[in-house]
């Protein structure tokens, strides 16, 4: 099934695949884009050894207030992380408000996380993405952005932005999403993206379930579909809106639900979608991280355990 959909998907991109490897996407016997994990196995190295090739680029969170100051990611699991590097800061906390953010309530502490993120990675060679607000168009986190929050998450993010542009200009603002929007936010997600020059990457958290997709076909119509008020839902629209806003695309976490099933398709299908789209420019694929957390009953994770014997079978296959 590999490539049913990429194929189809390059006649709507209008994407060229120059120099791409005859081999499906993979050089050297790694993917031909920045590829990556986070969860069990990526800091001590034992997933690259796994999966057969090299973590390029690694994921993490400090979501909460104190996570933001503190950053023990940088301090502990990644102190010595030789690659690129994702972090999610989560911008608000409980009790705490975006018309209070859109005031300067909390420019302080993002400066200062941004100080310390910036004196902690000094060392490193590979770049800090810092994924502020990550699926602020969903329900379940403090940070959740509502209609009438919409011009106030636009204004602190611009306050964050010139923090990050003045302490810690290296590293790359991401804007993330999730696939699709709750019910909730209650407008098209795009209605949120903060403008021209204020973010360096567009990213996606795109997980198979809700529904659960075991066909090419069904991927593919979910690639292309939108959600209940008109926002890129599918994975080629995501992308789409990363190429009109004129960055770069990433799938800043992605996997599947063991709940739902095991779908060798759908890994097979989103391994083909990354080799047609890989590339740093406009609307092509910067970076990808498979979630490998553990968590729900062990329902997202490849490795060292899983109850996706098929998906992580494709998987250390093709990666």
């Amino acid at each position: 099934m590999v490539g049913v959909v990429s194929s189809a998907l390059l006649v709507l991109t209008g994407w060229s695949p120059a120099g791409a490897s005859p081999d499906g996407g993979q050089v050297d016997g790694a993917p031909a884009w920045t590829s990556g994990a986070s969860g069990a196995g990526v800091a001590d190295g034992s997933f690259d050894q796994w999966r057969g090739s090299p973590v390029s680029i690694a994921a993490t969170w400090a979501d909460s207030a104190a996570g933001q100051l503190e950053l023990w990611p940088l301090q502990g699991e990644f102190a010595t992380w030789s690659g690129d590097l994702e972090i999610a800061i989560g911008a608000i906390d409980h009790g705490e408000t975006w018309a209070q953010a859109a005031q300067g309530a909390y420019d302080d502490r993002w400066a200062e996380s941004l100080r310390r993120a910036a004196a902690l990675w000094s060392s490193h060679e590979g770049t800090l993405y810092i994924r502020f607000a990550h699926e602020f168009n969903g329900s379940w986190f403090p940070w959740s952005v509502t209609p009438d929050s919409v011009g106030d998450f636009i204004a602190a993010w611009h306050r964050f932005r010139a923090l990050q542009q003045q302490l810690f200009p290296t590293s790359q603002l991401v804007f993330s999403p999730n696939r699709e929007s709750a019910g909730s936010f209650g407008t098209d997600w795009r209605q949120a993206f903060p403008g021209p020059g204020q973010a360096d990457v567009v990213s996606v958290s795109y997980y198979n379930g809700w529904p659960f997709l075991d066909t090419a076909e069904s991927f593919q119509e979910t690639a292309l579909s939108y959600d209940q008020f008109g926002g890129p839902r599918g994975i080629q629209r995501h992308l789409e809106f990363a190429r009109e806003v004129g960055l770069p695309f990433a799938v800043s976490e992605w996997g599947s639900h063991a709940a739902f099933g095991d779908s060798a398709v759908w890994m097979e299908q989103m391994h083909a979608f990354f080799a047609a789209n890989a590339g740093t420019g406009p609307g092509q694929l910067r970076y990808e991280v498979y979630f490998n957390v553990v968590q729900d009953g062990n329902a997202f994770s490849l490795f060292p355990d899983t109850r996706l014997p098929r998906s992580a079978e494709v998987y250390a296959r093709l990666w």
